[in-house]
Order: C-alpha cells, then structure tokens, then sequence
C-alpha cells in the first residue's frame, strides 16, 4: 500500500496556523439565519466565510464599567435637578435661579470629566 504523503503533487498541506480546527456554534432565530445568508450571498461567499470575516473585523463596544456607571447615575440625578429649577424659574423668574444654574452646571462638567476616557471616546462607536 502507498502512503499518502509519497504521493507526488497535490495539494501542499496548510500550516498549523493557517488551519481552520476550531468551532465556535450559536443559535440564531429563522429571521437572523435568512439575513446572514442573504447578505453572505450579497457578498458574494458562503455563510461560513460571511460570518467568520465578520466577527473577525468586528468593533465591540464593551459594557460601561462599575466607575463609569456610577458616573452616569449621577450625571442623570443632575437632570432632575435642572427639571426643578426650570420650574422655579418658570414659576418666579430666570433671576432668582441664575445663580444656582450656573453651579448646576460646573457639578455636570465634573462629573462627564470623571467619565473615562474609553466611554467619552467610544460612545458614538456601535455595530
């Protein structure tokens, strides 16, 4: 019997890096899978190449994290507060919450300021 690897010609084997031995399965809902398939065939490749070129090119935005969190909820607390001296100011005049609007607003850029870079720069940024 022959060996296979005495063969001459043929196909040359792939490096072990340029092998593709790993599987990664998800489950997608009838509409996702018909989606992924039309685009694929848009593209003009199978859906196996589509999504595997796809997760490999894809940017994710990672959740917030605990600081950045705790930083929103306060800059959200901070609306409340110019909801009630809108209603003030509604109610009695611009002047007698000029003073307090102008704090107001030095607390809300110290807070965005305590926002980390990674979020202020990344916020616009979705797939």
């Amino acid at each position: 019997m022959t060996e296979i690897g005495n063969k001459p010609g043929g196909r040359p084997a792939k490096s072990r890096i340029d092998k593709q031995n790993r599987v990664v399965s998800t489950k997608l809902t009838e509409l996702q899978f018909y989606a992924i398939r039309k685009r694929a065939g848009e593209a003009g490749l199978r859906v196996s190449e589509y999504v595997r070129q796809a997760v490999v090119s894809a940017e994710v935005t990672p959740r917030l994290n605990r600081q950045d969190a705790d930083t929103i909820r306060k800059l959200a607390g901070e609306a409340n507060n110019i909801n009630q001296l809108a209603h003030r100011a509604n109610a009695g005049g611009f002047a007698l919450v000029a003073v307090e609007l102008v704090k107001l607003k030095n607390r809300i850029v110290e807070i965005i300021n305590q926002l980390s870079d990674d979020w202020k720069n990344k916020k616009g940024k979705r797939i």
